[in-house]
């Protein structure tokens, strides 16, 4: 019998990443959430660091959203696929996961690590990352323009990683969105219903 799954987090991004990948994977898992300001000391028992998700597999322990994303498609190869088809996939795959990680994600980590440090952004700089943001959203309905998913025929780990920053701005309010997002909600409905955790947008 396949090890149960148990995965440590809470509510960011990169948490509902893993729980999308694992639901689109039809995988069962335990969820174990965290307070994260109370409860680091726990993850830290269990993977040796302090950031989520954290994911154990039997006697495996990962952390690290990517890693652990990698993880399932080697590991659960009867599933559907996270990377692509073949090597090609897999490279556009790894590009749009940078894209989104650093162009879309980046405005929402700039506050949100200013928040953390105590910082008090200046007005012209909440200005600037909101002004980013909306700006990589445009571009992200302009990749999205004619086709269903990021990358081929079928949802990738391309299209979890950029849905789900989504989710986490718009449960937050963070930042306002620009009216052409209207243009991608089946998309973003078609990866974040995969989330079984999914909470309801305010």
């Amino acid at each position: 019998m396949t090890a149960p799954l148990h995965l440590h987090g809470f509510e960011t991004s990169n948490n509902m990443k893993v729980r999308v990948a694992l639901g689109y994977k039809g995988l069962d898992y335990a969820w174990h959430p965290i307070d994260p300001e109370q409860d680091r000391d726990r993850i830290a028992e269990i993977s040796g660091q302090y950031l989520t998700p954290v994911l154990v597999h039997g006697e495996t322990v990962l952390f690290d959203s990517a890693a652990i994303l990698r993880y399932l498609d080697a590991n659960f190869r009867d599933t559907p696929r996270l990377y692509g088809s073949d090597r090609f996939e897999q490279w556009e795959v790894e590009d749009e996961e940078f894209w989104a990680r650093i162009v879309l994600a980046g405005p929402m980590m700039d506050v949100v690590h200013a928040r953390i440090a105590g910082e008090e952004l200046a007005e012209e700089e909440v200005d600037d990352a909101t002004q980013r943001f909306q700006e990589a959203v445009e571009e992200l309905v302009a990749k999205l323009d004619g086709q269903r998913f990021l990358v081929g025929e079928s949802l990738s780990a391309a299209d979890i990683h950029a849905a789900c920053i989504l989710q986490r701005v718009r449960l937050s309010g963070l930042f306002p969105l620009p009216d052409s997002i209207a243009e991608i909600d089946g998309w973003f409905e078609s990866v974040i219903r995969h989330d079984r955790l999914r909470q309801p947008l305010p």
